[in-house]
């Protein structure tokens, strides 16, 4: 059992479970612009099933709006504020809020704050070399303020190369327009992958308990075609083994997992490893794993392609419709889980 490592960038390869601390990665920047990428997972580690991308900065004019044909964007704010665009629809996303942009949906997004952090996944993997082409390495703290530089001279060439060789296609003609007021529609989830995306307020949607865990989709495999999931799992140690603490071996669905809250306790292939918040956990698939809550109170976002463990919590649990997690252990039904197997493709271990 060898100890899980702790790196401060993606390894480059698909077998190896690790943690990367906070404000790490692989570091990118591009060109006259106020932000960094922090590549958290990228292609090589999950066979370009997805990538997972970090971004800090602060205030920036918008990106310019564009399409992909093939690649699927999601923005989850996790600090100050984002504007995000799709067809004409935009928001303003603060800390919780959640944006998905599905091929085809016209978009853009601006850093609006002193500084901004969000968290995103790309689908297919592999399309985070876009960042590499046009970007170059950054070394620093957080993000650069002052590149002063020509964009014309440094920037613009690389976007006309990147447009014939990367799955972004510019629109130019659409007029910009101003983030618009939250209007209730962002209270579920759609239920479909459909042209134009969705936005999801912070806390909302369904919620499902098992044990002393509750679980909240910000994107299951019907907002995605199949392709990938996002889920918000949350627990307290004061419910420690009363939910699905067996460890769960998936044989191709890979799991990240972004520590939001509190102290979260991993145990991959024998090997424990607690994670605290901003840290990155890559869980590759073929890893036998469990989670569960080390502090009083610990919440997680977690990214697979596929359903993962959140979809199997969401088939275990009961509707839950409290604001924080229970008190007293949610009952559940263990049987379900041998029942379970087949269909969401995962063994208990």
């Amino acid at each position: 059992m060898a100890p899980i490592e702790h790196l401060t960038a993606p390894p480059g390869k698909s077998d190896l479970a690790y943690v990367l601390p906070c404000y790490t990665g692989e570091l990118w920047t591009i060109p006259t612009s106020n932000s960094t990428m922090r590549l958290l997972v990228t292609g090589k580690e999950t066979d370009n099933a997805f990538a997972v991308v970090g971004t800090g900065g602060t205030f920036d004019k918008p990106i310019g709006f564009h399409y992909h044909k093939e690649a699927h964007d999601v923005f989850l704010c996790l600090k100050g504020k984002i504007n995000v665009w799709a067809n004409d629809k935009a928001r303003s996303l603060g800390p919780g809020d959640f944006a998905s942009v599905p091929p085809g949906t016209i978009h853009q997004y601006q850093i609006d704050s002193a500084h901004t952090e969000f968290i995103g996944l790309i689908i297919p993997g592999g399309w985070e070399e876009f960042f590499r082409f046009i970007g170059e390495p950054y070394v620093g703290p957080l993000f650069p303020t002052n590149d002063r530089r020509n964009p014309f001279e440094v920037l613009i060439p690389k976007l006309m190369a990147a447009t014939e060789k990367f799955d972004m296609i510019p629109v130019r003609e659409k007029a910009q327009f101003d983030p618009q007021p939250w209007d209730g529609t962002e209270n579920k989830l759609p239920g479909v992958c459909e042209d134009g995306g969705y936005y999801l307020k912070e806390g909302m949607g369904e919620k499902w308990a098992v044990g002393g865990t509750v679980v909240r989709p910000l994107a299951t495999r019907k907002e995605t075609n199949g392709r990938f999931s996002i889920y918000s799992l949350e627990g307290s140690s004061l419910q420690a083994g009363k939910g699905l603490s067996k460890p769960v071996e998936f044989k191709e669905t890979h799991h990240a997992i972004y520590t939001v809250d509190g102290v979260v306790r991993l145990l991959i292939d024998g090997s424990e490893v607690k994670t605290t918040v901003g840290e990155t956990t890559f869980v590759p698939a073929g890893a036998k794993w469990s989670f569960e809550a080390e502090s009083v109170y610990a919440r997680a976002y977690v990214f697979a392609n596929g359903g993962g463990i959140g979809e199997i919590l969401q088939s275990l649990g009961s509707k839950y419709e409290f604001l924080s997690v229970p008190t007293d252990a949610v009952a559940w039904d263990e049987s379900k889980l041998k029942a379970l197997e087949s269909e969401l493709r995962f063994a208990v271990i």
